[in-house]
């Protein structure tokens, strides 16, 4: 059962399912995308029937991320409650800012209501930003104080580089340099606060060295396409349930074979 409440292009939906050292953001180097990492696990683990809200932009709702984890989850016979708060460009800030219409709406969601996990996805640009210790880890720390208060527990979702990096005039920042940086700022955020990362960036990276005839990417080189929202769904399914995607039965629009590598590349980077 799927209901939803449309604001502008606010998304607010709910999906029931029942059954089946430097400074931070500046990476010294290119990240070792295959280096082992112990992921915090969920603590509590994940019970019989959580519910999960996901907050982040157009990174989240492209795709059906959040209708996509959750079908997953059924089809392994994980009962679940997924919402999704999710507007286009947001960031942390706003959604940190009460007097913000979607600030606002974050505020009345979590206070006062019990959440198993609440899933933040920053706005990329500032993820990946040599200055997020200011634009992004103060509100960071706003929101999680929040989710805490409910005793749920924060996932950042740290999304993926630009397909092609960025260019700033003469200056050509690659996609791995991108990734390094975000993958950086939303380890040192995630360890300051005790929280989990959900590592779909790392994923991609690994996707695009192992199986390069995946496209990822939608078009435009920044959004996912439905390979890469379902990678990430993936990804944020190994890290809540701490389990291997791997057979799932539902594969979206991709084919078995296709959907079987990505699972497998979610279970390697959040489990092995």
């Amino acid at each position: 059962m799927r209901k939803s409440i449309k604001m502008v292009v606010i998304i607010l939906t709910m999906i029931a399912m029942t059954g089946c050292s430097s400074k931070s953001g500046e990476a010294d180097e290119l990240m070792d995308f295959y280096a082992e990492t112990d992921w915090k696990a969920p603590d509590p683990v994940v019970g019989k029937k959580p519910r999960i809200l996901f907050v982040g932009n157009s990174h989240t709702f492209y795709n059906d991320l959040t209708g996509t984890f959750a079908k997953i989850a059924y089809s392994f016979g994980h009962n679940s409650d997924v919402y999704e708060l999710s507007k286009g460009y947001y960031t942390l800030k706003q959604y940190a800012n009460v007097e913000d219409e979607l600030g606002a709406l974050f505020d009345k969601t979590i206070v006062g209501k019990k959440w198993d996990f609440v899933v933040l996805q920053e706005n990329s640009s500032l993820a990946f930003s040599s200055d997020a210790d200011e634009e992004m880890f103060p509100y960071a720390r706003v929101l999680d104080e929040k989710v805490k208060s409910t005793g749920g527990q924060t996932a950042f979702l740290m999304t993926w580089a630009p397909k092609d990096g960025i260019k700033d005039g003469l200056k050509k920042t690659s996609r791995e340099e991108l990734q390094s940086r975000m993958a950086d700022n939303y380890m040192t955020i995630s360890k300051e606060l005790d929280d989990l990362v959900i590592p779909a960036g790392i994923g991609f990276m690994r996707c695009v060295d192992q199986y390069p005839e995946i496209e990822l990417w939608d078009q435009d080189g920044s959004h996912p396409s439905q390979a890469g929202s379902y990678l990430a769904a993936c990804t944020v399914y190994a890290v809540v349930y701490q389990q291997s995607p791997e057979n799932c039965t539902y594969t979206g629009e991709l084919d078995k074979d296709e959907a079987l590598k990505l699972q497998k590349i979610a279970a390697e980077v959040v489990l092995k």
